[in-house]
């Protein structure tokens, strides 16, 4: 495919590559901000008259012709040079393997290169006409600020990580001085042979054959540097490792055992046949989200994992990893539970919004911390209402897909006192909350992003009540009736008021009066403008719970006439834009290092989620798909950005969220799974498709059952391969 940006980097371990070829450059993945720290990559071919490189380095002489290609757990690039038909291929992977927590984090990166000789010239180039091509291919890593020092077979890299908090308003950086970590990795020799500081291999090719492969590893073993309330915590990997020496014995001893692994895991998630477009998106949003982990272990032995919001760097912000739920319900539940059992440690008490009459309630923080830092929320204002309800969605999910039920027990008061503030939140007693109601999609009009009584946050209120409900049941409690009534009165009046001829409207208030506008802290009033648009975000809150099975009580004709109006009248080159409404007056909203505005802004995750809800309902838009990697290369091909999750303004980039595409392959196929009840539901939106179910793959032994479609006798069929 065409030079874009793309990188790797191992999960929770700080260690990775990307990679920017269209520039010439290449940054290594570290403690730091995106995209990392400037190296170059000097990977090529030497002849006896030339040395030719790819375009990782500022080196002048380049392949002339040059590919890439990416898969789960790797990136690749590739050049050919015409005159001797040599085509080389450097192949960038890690340890990947769901569920395999001690092999994911391994703090290994590996560096392939491979070299063959075509067996023909290249396109019409005359070339050499010799029986055999001799030379070497090479590798050598090279920057301002590496030294780079033998020790025995290896190489020792020594550099500065540096940490600078990047402005963002509402923080004072000066809090946080910069940080200089003193790295001390190393760079093993897996295959090959050392000369004159670079790794080498030599080759002598006739036409059709290929040479020896290069191989080498870098390998890390850091300090502690997340500070996790108030401890430094150490990198999991410590609980594996003892010293770099022991991942060095590890890296070399296990190269080939990496390599298999990746080929299995990379063929079960191209399991499917969505189309190349699908390909491409999971596999660039994996690797974005894989740059934003962080995974150390506190004091009493807890795992800890967190992902960075990728250009933003808070930590694990709740409305951002619900979004990335499918990816976690079907491919790593685990990493779910973590977190689900981090957020509680950053609730606040409910008074602070809404007076003291609901003292004994809580509200959940955006985000659990910022750069190195896991002691508090960042942001500068609350998502009260949205937070909540993702948090206690999540919590049903995970119990209901996994049947793991230790969870909701140990956090059943917290669960419980996040519903009772939702409640609260509804002043006018109609379902629909009408304070706390700031989200999000905070480069929106102020209908979309912070307007009263939202439909938006109305649904995922109400399903997040439903599903509070449930967990409560279960759990044995009683005095269960205001939660069911609330959910009625919810359903109601979306049904009654909100619906309108041919969708739902934005919001139910039509003024601004009494809204607090939560970057200036000012109390607003007038016209709320574009309160009845079209937009995508009504279905937004069903997705999570489709995966489980909840029964949906929604008018089903209703949510699929909105998403697909809503669709007619937002759908631009990239994907749709949050709503119809288009502010024709000039936008200045400007908020360091967090958001923009613009009048047609999108984002594609929350596309991707209005395509899951529609398949769900037996809408097909996977097409769609084609235009959000349209964009990823749009941008990617220009400057290195790695997932850009907002199109027409705002600067979300090597931004985590775009792995809600790995939810196509569960909405394909109409798929619920709830563990708990035993149930499992399957209802294909097209025929002739076969698509893996992930929560069902052993990525070890690389099977995984896979579900065809077809149609017969006027229905869509269905067949499980396993």
């Amino acid at each position: 495919m065409q030079l874009m940006g793309d990188g790797i980097a191992v999960l929770g371990s700080r260690l990775g590559i990307v990679m920017d070829p269209v520039n010439r450059k290449a940054f290594l993945v570290r403690h730091g901000v995106h995209p990392g720290i400037p190296i170059e990559i000097k990977a090529g071919i030497k002849l006896k008259d030339r040395t030719v490189f790819l375009p990782l380095t500022s080196e002048k002489e380049y392949f002339d012709f040059t590919d890439q290609s990416s898969s789960a757990c790797s990136i690749s690039l590739s050049g050919i040079d015409p005159e001797t038909s040599l085509h080389l291929k450097l192949i960038i992977r890690i340890p990947f393997r769901p569920g395999n927590f001690e092999f994911s984090t391994t703090p290994v990166i590996y560096f392939d290169l491979e070299v063959d000789r075509l067996s023909s010239q290249f396109r019409w180039t005359e070339g050499t006409t010799e029986d055999f091509v001799s030379g070497s291919i090479f590798l050598e890593f090279a920057g301002e600020g590496f030294k780079f020092t033998q020790k025995n077979d290896d190489s020792e890299v020594t550099y500065q990580s540096k940490i600078v908090f990047p402005a963002v308003a509402g923080i004072d950086v000066d809090d946080f001085p910069p940080v200089n970590i003193s790295s001390a990795d190393r760079l093993a020799a897996v295959e090959g042979y050392r000369k004159d500081g670079q790794l080498q291999q030599d080759f002598k090719l006739a036409r059709g054959r290929a040479g020896k492969r290069l191989s080498a590893a870098w390998c890390i073993y850091d300090e502690p540097v997340l500070n996790v309330l108030g401890e430094k915590c150490p990198f999991y990997y410590t609980t594996v490792f003892s010293n770099i020496n022991e991942v060095c014995k590890w890296a070399v001893e296990n190269a080939e055992n990496v390599r298999l692994s990746a080929n299995t895991v990379d063929g079960l998630f191209a399991k499917h046949n969505l189309g190349e477009a699908v390909n491409h998106l999971m596999r660039h949003t994996l690797h974005s989200w894989l740059v934003n982990t962080w995974m150390v272990v506190r004091p009493d032995g807890q795992k800890w994992f967190s992902v960075w919001e990728g250009s933003c760097y808070f930590h694990s912000t709740v409305d951002v990893e619900y979004t990335q739920s499918p990816f976690y319900l079907s491919v790593w539940p685990e990493l779910l539970e973590l977190q689900l059992d981090e957020w509680p440690f950053f609730g606040k008490n409910g008074s602070a919004v809404l007076g003291e009459d609901v003292e004994n309630t809580l509200f959940l923080s955006h985000d659990i911390g910022f750069m190195t830092e896991c002691t508090r929320q960042f942001y500068p204002h609350e998502m009260e209402v949205e937070e909540n309800s993702n948090y206690i969605q999540l919590a049903y999910a995970y119990w209901r897909r996994t049947g793991n039920d230790s969870l909701i027990r140990k956090h059943e008061s917290f669960i419980t006192q996040l519903m009772d503030f939702i409640i609260a939140c509804d002043t006018t007693g109609n379902g629909i909350p009408d304070k706390g109601c700031a989200n999000t999609i905070d480069d929106a009009s102020p209908a979309i992003q912070f307007g009263s009584e939202q439909v938006y946050l109305g649904v995922k209120a109400m399903t997040s009540i439903r599903a509070g409900f449930e967990i409560l049941k279960y759990l044995g409690k009683s005095g269960l009736q205001k939660y069911t009534e609330f959910v009625e009165k919810a359903v109601n009046t979306i049904e009654t008021t909100a619906w309108l001829d041919d969708h739902y409207a934005v919001t139910l208030s039509r003024t601004l009066d009494g809204i607090l506008n939560p970057w200036s802290g000012e109390m607003m009033k007038g016209e709320l403008e574009g309160w009845d648009a079209y937009h995508i975000y009504t279905s937004n809150g069903l997705v999570p719970m489709e995966m489980v099975g909840m029964k949906n009580l929604l008018d089903i004709t209703r949510i699929k006439s909105d998403i697909i109006n809503s669709l007619a009248h937002t759908k631009g080159k990239y994907g749709s834009r949050h709503t119809s409404y288009v502010d024709k007056k000039p936008t200045d909203l400007f908020v360091p290092g967090l958001a923009g505005s613009a009048p047609q802004v999108g984002w594609v995750s929350m596309n991707m989620f209005r395509d899951m809800a529609a398949a769900y309902r037996g809408v097909d838009l996977f097409s769609m798909a084609q235009n959000y990697w349209d964009w990823q290369c749009t941008t990617n091909s220009q400057n290195v950005s790695l997932f850009f999750e907002t199109f027409y303004g705002n600067n979300l980039c090597f931004y985590p969220r775009g792995i809600a595409v790995f939810g196509y392959m569960e909405a394909s196929l109409g798929f619920s799974y709830d563990k708990v009840e035993g149930n499992q539901k399957l209802s294909p939106v097209r025929d002739l498709l076969e698509v893996a179910l992930f929560v069902f793959a052993d990525w070890e032994k690389g099977t995984v059952p896979v579900v065809k479609s077809s149609f017969k006798n006027g229905v869509i069929e269905y067949d499980i391969l396993k």
